[in-house]
Protein backbone atom coordinates (compact mmCIF):
# COMPACT_ATOMS: atom_id res chain seq x y z
CA UNK A 1 0.00 0.00 0.00
CA UNK A 2 1.51 3.36 -0.97
CA UNK A 3 2.15 6.15 1.55
CA UNK A 4 -0.61 8.47 0.31
CA UNK A 5 -3.20 5.70 0.61
CA UNK A 6 -2.01 4.86 4.16
CA UNK A 7 -2.25 8.54 5.08
CA UNK A 8 -5.76 8.78 3.65
CA UNK A 9 -6.87 5.64 5.52
CA UNK A 10 -5.33 6.90 8.78
CA UNK A 11 -7.08 10.26 8.42
CA UNK A 12 -10.39 8.58 7.60
CA UNK A 13 -10.07 6.29 10.61
CA UNK A 14 -9.27 9.21 12.90
CA UNK A 15 -12.22 11.16 11.52
CA UNK A 16 -14.63 8.27 12.14
CA UNK A 17 -13.23 7.76 15.64
CA UNK A 18 -13.40 11.50 16.30
CA UNK A 19 -16.99 11.66 15.10
CA UNK A 20 -17.92 8.82 17.44
CA UNK A 21 -16.29 10.73 20.30
CA UNK A 22 -17.99 13.96 19.33
CA UNK A 23 -21.39 12.33 19.27
CA UNK A 24 -21.34 10.55 22.58
CA UNK A 25 -18.32 11.14 24.76
CA UNK A 26 -18.22 12.61 28.20
CA UNK A 27 -15.09 12.88 30.28
CA UNK A 28 -14.49 12.02 33.89
CA UNK A 29 -11.72 14.53 34.45
CA UNK A 30 -9.15 11.90 35.42
CA UNK A 31 -5.54 12.26 34.46
CA UNK A 32 -4.90 10.39 31.51
CA UNK A 33 1.03 30.18 24.57
CA UNK A 34 0.31 30.77 23.09
CA UNK A 35 1.93 33.52 25.02
CA UNK A 36 5.46 32.59 24.01
CA UNK A 37 7.49 32.35 20.85
CA UNK A 38 7.17 28.62 20.59
CA UNK A 39 10.25 27.54 22.48
CA UNK A 40 13.95 27.64 23.17
CA UNK A 41 16.88 25.21 23.02
CA UNK A 42 15.17 22.86 25.49
CA UNK A 43 12.30 22.63 23.02
CA UNK A 44 14.40 21.78 19.95
CA UNK A 45 13.47 18.09 20.01
CA UNK A 46 9.84 18.64 21.01
CA UNK A 47 6.96 18.33 18.57
CA UNK A 48 6.09 21.52 16.68
CA UNK A 49 3.07 22.13 14.48
CA UNK A 50 2.23 24.80 11.90
CA UNK A 51 -0.26 27.41 13.07
CA UNK A 52 -2.62 29.50 10.99
CA UNK A 53 -2.49 33.28 10.87
CA UNK A 54 -6.17 33.92 11.62
CA UNK A 55 -8.00 35.73 14.42
CA UNK A 56 -5.81 35.63 17.51
CA UNK A 57 -3.62 32.87 16.09
CA UNK A 58 -0.23 33.95 14.81
CA UNK A 59 1.01 32.02 11.79
CA UNK A 60 4.22 30.03 11.96
CA UNK A 61 5.30 27.06 14.07
CA UNK A 62 4.52 26.41 17.71
CA UNK A 63 5.99 23.88 20.12
CA UNK A 64 3.08 21.78 21.35
CA UNK A 65 4.37 21.54 24.93
CA UNK A 66 7.30 23.86 25.71
CA UNK A 67 9.67 22.76 28.46
CA UNK A 68 8.89 24.13 31.91
CA UNK A 69 5.44 25.41 30.94
CA UNK A 70 1.90 24.50 31.99
CA UNK A 71 0.03 23.76 28.76
CA UNK A 72 -3.62 23.47 27.78
CA UNK A 73 -4.23 21.45 24.62
CA UNK A 74 -7.61 21.52 22.89
CA UNK A 75 -8.26 18.84 20.27
CA UNK A 76 -11.23 19.87 18.13
CA UNK A 77 -12.88 19.58 14.73
CA UNK A 78 -14.84 22.15 12.76
CA UNK A 79 -17.74 19.68 12.26
CA UNK A 80 -18.00 18.78 15.98
CA UNK A 81 -21.12 20.23 17.63
CA UNK A 82 -19.71 20.43 21.23
CA UNK A 83 -16.53 22.06 19.92
CA UNK A 84 -18.48 25.21 19.08
CA UNK A 85 -19.65 26.13 22.62
CA UNK A 86 -16.25 24.93 23.90
CA UNK A 87 -14.72 27.89 22.05
CA UNK A 88 -16.57 30.34 24.31
CA UNK A 89 -15.29 28.54 27.41
CA UNK A 90 -11.76 28.57 26.03
CA UNK A 91 -11.97 32.32 25.30
CA UNK A 92 -12.85 32.75 28.97
CA UNK A 93 -9.80 30.69 29.94
CA UNK A 94 -7.63 32.85 27.69
CA UNK A 95 -8.93 35.99 29.43
CA UNK A 96 -8.31 34.50 32.89
CA UNK A 97 -4.87 33.08 32.02
CA UNK A 98 -3.43 35.40 29.34
CA UNK A 99 0.11 33.97 29.64
CA UNK A 100 -0.99 30.32 29.50
CA UNK A 101 0.52 28.22 26.72
CA UNK A 102 -2.71 27.24 25.03
CA UNK A 103 -3.02 25.46 21.69
CA UNK A 104 -5.99 24.13 19.74
CA UNK A 105 -5.22 21.27 17.35
CA UNK A 106 -7.28 19.80 14.53
CA UNK A 107 -6.40 16.84 12.32
CA UNK A 108 -8.39 18.33 9.44
CA UNK A 109 -6.56 19.33 6.29
CA UNK A 110 -9.09 21.88 4.98
CA UNK A 111 -7.34 25.12 5.88
CA UNK A 112 -10.23 27.28 4.64
CA UNK A 113 -12.71 25.46 6.89
CA UNK A 114 -10.42 25.83 9.92
CA UNK A 115 -9.90 29.54 9.21
CA UNK A 116 -13.66 30.09 8.88
CA UNK A 117 -14.34 28.21 12.14
CA UNK A 118 -11.64 30.21 13.96
CA UNK A 119 -13.08 33.52 12.77
CA UNK A 120 -16.71 32.51 13.39
CA UNK A 121 -16.01 31.31 16.95
CA UNK A 122 -13.48 34.06 17.72
CA UNK A 123 -10.39 32.06 18.59
CA UNK A 124 -7.87 34.26 20.43
CA UNK A 125 -4.98 31.77 20.79
CA UNK A 126 -2.95 29.65 18.34
CA UNK A 127 -4.68 27.03 16.21
CA UNK A 128 -2.58 24.27 14.66
CA UNK A 129 -3.33 21.82 11.91
CA UNK A 130 -2.12 18.23 12.32
CA UNK A 131 -3.46 16.31 9.31
CA UNK A 132 -0.58 13.82 9.59
CA UNK A 133 -1.72 12.91 13.13
CA UNK A 134 1.67 13.63 14.71
CA UNK A 135 0.09 14.35 18.10
CA UNK A 136 -2.02 11.17 18.26
CA UNK A 137 0.69 8.75 19.48
CA UNK A 138 1.64 11.00 22.39
CA UNK A 139 -1.74 12.44 23.41
CA UNK A 140 -4.23 9.79 22.21
CA UNK A 141 -6.85 12.41 21.44
CA UNK A 142 -9.01 10.46 19.02
CA UNK A 143 -12.25 11.95 20.37
CA UNK A 144 -13.23 15.59 20.08
CA UNK A 145 -13.42 17.80 21.92
CA UNK A 146 -10.62 16.65 24.20
CA UNK A 147 -8.86 19.01 26.62
CA UNK A 148 -5.53 18.03 28.18
CA UNK A 149 -3.61 19.91 30.88
CA UNK A 150 0.13 19.24 31.05
CA UNK A 151 2.15 20.44 34.02
CA UNK A 152 5.56 22.12 33.80
CA UNK A 153 7.35 18.74 33.72
CA UNK A 154 5.18 17.56 30.80
CA UNK A 155 3.01 15.19 32.83
CA UNK A 156 -0.64 14.91 31.88
CA UNK A 157 -2.53 16.00 34.99
CA UNK A 158 -6.05 16.28 33.56
CA UNK A 159 -8.00 15.08 30.55
CA UNK A 160 -11.60 15.79 29.66
CA UNK A 161 -13.48 14.42 26.67
CA UNK A 162 -16.61 16.36 25.76
CA UNK A 163 -17.73 19.88 26.59
CA UNK A 164 -15.85 21.20 29.65
CA UNK A 165 -16.94 24.10 31.83
CA UNK A 166 -14.67 27.12 32.07
CA UNK A 167 -14.49 26.96 35.87
CA UNK A 168 -13.53 23.27 35.79
CA UNK A 169 -10.72 23.97 33.34
CA UNK A 170 -9.52 26.95 35.40
CA UNK A 171 -9.45 24.80 38.56
CA UNK A 172 -7.31 22.17 36.81
CA UNK A 173 -4.92 24.82 35.48
CA UNK A 174 -4.45 26.28 38.95
CA UNK A 175 -3.83 22.78 40.35
CA UNK A 176 -1.17 22.27 37.65
CA UNK A 177 0.64 25.42 38.76
CA UNK A 178 -0.70 28.06 36.38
Amino acid sequence: MDASRRRLLAAAGATVTGLAGCLGASGDGSPGDAGGDGGDAADSDRLSLPTLDVGGSPGGEVVVNPAGTVTLLDFFATWCAPCKPQMENLRGIRERFPELHMLSITNEDDEAAVREFWRDYEGTWPVAMDPDLQTNPKYDASQVPTLIVLDAVDEEVWRHVGLAGEDDVAEQLRAAGE
